[in-house]
């Protein structure tokens, strides 16, 4: 009987163990629904359907974000991202460095000092692409950056800009960006996003495993 209960409490400390690695992941979706300056593409022709995403993943370590900004084919042809914008909660970043994909022209940051177009508010950092290719981040591209800062996590970017006279009153977007290149400009942003996602690192999931094969293996036992 103690030995089954041994490998029983054996399997059950790995899964305590594999509980408590997780990375988190915070992804805001754009569509053209979230327009607030300018004219919006014809293309998606549903203004609730996603044409961007920026992904923030922490891998499961504290002060050191990658974040992944993607324009998806269903945008209006000849359109791109010329600027995105975002916030953080301990602003300024130490660090932006880039990774892969289309490449920034410019980046800034600071704290609550890039103003949006608008009604958008001021972020606290900022990507400018270039507006002629190569080089866009147009239709089906991705420019990928590693974020720097003390003890940031994915969750730290669920942040919202403030009001930017002579707008007093504005501001409130966790993210904004600027699509131009099909004839006209538009700004869009978010109004806010949900938690984030906690995932299972790699050795992680193997722990999971190894803890469900004791528990198998304590049942046989009883057998």
């Amino acid at each position: 009987m103690k030995s089954h209960l041994k490998g029983a409490f054996a399997a059950l400390g790995l899964l305590s163990v594999a509980g408590g690695a997780q990375a988190a992941i915070f992804q805001i979706d754009f569509t053209t629904a979230g327009a607030f300056s300018g004219t919006a593409p014809s293309q998606p022709t549903d203004p609730n359907a996603i044409f961007a995403t920026a992904t923030f993943d922490d891998h499961n370590s504290s002060g050191s974000v990658t974040l992944t900004m993607n324009v998806f084919n269903n945008l209006s042809a000849g359109a791109y991202v010329n600027d995105w914008y975002f916030n953080v909660d301990s602003a300024p970043l130490s660090g932006i460095t880039f990774v892969s994909g289309a490449a920034a022209q410019t980046i800034q940051n600071g704290t609550d000092a890039f103003k949006a177009d608008g009604t958008g508010g001021n972020f606290d950092f900022a990507f400018h692409f270039p507006t002629n290719a190569p080089g866009e981040l147009a239709q089906g591209h991705t420019s990928i950056y590693t974020l720097t800062g003390t003890g940031i996590t994915a969750d730290s970017f669920n942040a919202v800009s403030v009001s930017a006279p002579p707008n007093a009153g504005n501001g409130g977007y966790v993210s904004a960006l600027h699509v131009q290149g099909y004839g006209n400009s538009v700004w869009i942003g978010t109004d806010g996003g949900p938690p984030s996602n906690e995932i299972p690192e790699p050795a992680t999931l193997a722990l999971l495993g190894l803890g469900l094969l004791g528990i198998a293996a304590t049942r046989r036992q009883k057998r």
